[in-house]
Protein backbone atom coordinates (compact mmCIF):
# COMPACT_ATOMS: atom_id res chain seq x y z
CA UNK A 1 0.00 0.00 0.00
CA UNK A 2 1.20 3.69 -0.70
CA UNK A 3 0.33 4.62 3.15
CA UNK A 4 2.73 1.54 3.90
CA UNK A 5 5.66 2.83 1.74
CA UNK A 6 5.35 6.60 2.52
CA UNK A 7 5.29 5.64 6.52
CA UNK A 8 8.41 3.06 6.03
CA UNK A 9 10.09 5.76 4.25
CA UNK A 10 9.59 7.93 6.64
CA UNK A 11 10.07 6.03 10.03
CA UNK A 12 6.46 6.75 10.79
CA UNK A 13 2.92 4.88 11.22
CA UNK A 14 0.34 3.78 8.80
CA UNK A 15 -2.11 1.79 10.61
CA UNK A 16 -6.03 1.01 10.76
CA UNK A 17 -7.87 2.03 13.34
CA UNK A 18 -10.35 -0.62 13.75
CA UNK A 19 -12.93 0.78 15.99
CA UNK A 20 -13.19 3.62 14.22
CA UNK A 21 -12.77 1.78 10.66
CA UNK A 22 -10.44 4.69 9.52
CA UNK A 23 -6.91 4.81 8.27
CA UNK A 24 -3.89 7.38 9.04
CA UNK A 25 -0.30 7.46 8.68
CA UNK A 26 1.78 9.25 11.76
CA UNK A 27 5.04 10.75 10.80
CA UNK A 28 8.08 11.61 13.49
CA UNK A 29 9.20 15.20 11.97
CA UNK A 30 12.76 16.24 13.22
CA UNK A 31 12.66 20.62 13.11
CA UNK A 32 16.54 22.00 12.28
CA UNK A 33 15.15 23.68 15.43
CA UNK A 34 15.82 20.91 17.31
CA UNK A 35 12.09 19.88 17.86
CA UNK A 36 10.80 16.94 17.31
CA UNK A 37 7.27 16.48 16.64
CA UNK A 38 4.28 14.21 14.71
CA UNK A 39 1.99 15.04 11.60
CA UNK A 40 -1.04 12.65 11.81
CA UNK A 41 -2.61 12.10 8.68
CA UNK A 42 -6.35 11.21 8.12
CA UNK A 43 -8.86 11.52 5.42
CA UNK A 44 -10.18 14.58 6.91
CA UNK A 45 -7.51 16.08 9.33
CA UNK A 46 -3.97 16.65 9.73
CA UNK A 47 -3.38 17.00 13.44
CA UNK A 48 0.30 18.35 14.56
CA UNK A 49 1.56 17.11 18.09
CA UNK A 50 4.15 17.61 20.92
CA UNK A 51 5.62 20.54 19.27
CA UNK A 52 7.05 23.48 21.12
CA UNK A 53 7.42 26.19 19.04
CA UNK A 54 4.13 27.66 16.79
CA UNK A 55 6.18 28.24 13.87
CA UNK A 56 6.77 24.45 13.18
CA UNK A 57 2.37 25.03 12.96
CA UNK A 58 2.57 28.14 10.94
CA UNK A 59 5.20 26.48 8.53
CA UNK A 60 3.29 23.07 8.24
CA UNK A 61 -0.27 25.59 7.60
CA UNK A 62 1.73 27.61 4.84
CA UNK A 63 2.41 24.44 3.32
CA UNK A 64 -0.85 23.21 3.40
CA UNK A 65 -2.19 26.08 1.77
CA UNK A 66 0.08 25.14 -1.18
CA UNK A 67 -1.95 21.92 -1.81
CA UNK A 68 -4.77 22.61 -3.75
CA UNK A 69 -6.59 19.35 -2.37
CA UNK A 70 -6.22 20.37 1.38
CA UNK A 71 -7.95 23.40 0.99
Amino acid sequence: MANTALATAMAGVAERDNARKSYYAQLKCHDPSGDDYYVTFTRKTVRISSREDDAIRDAIETRADLVPALT
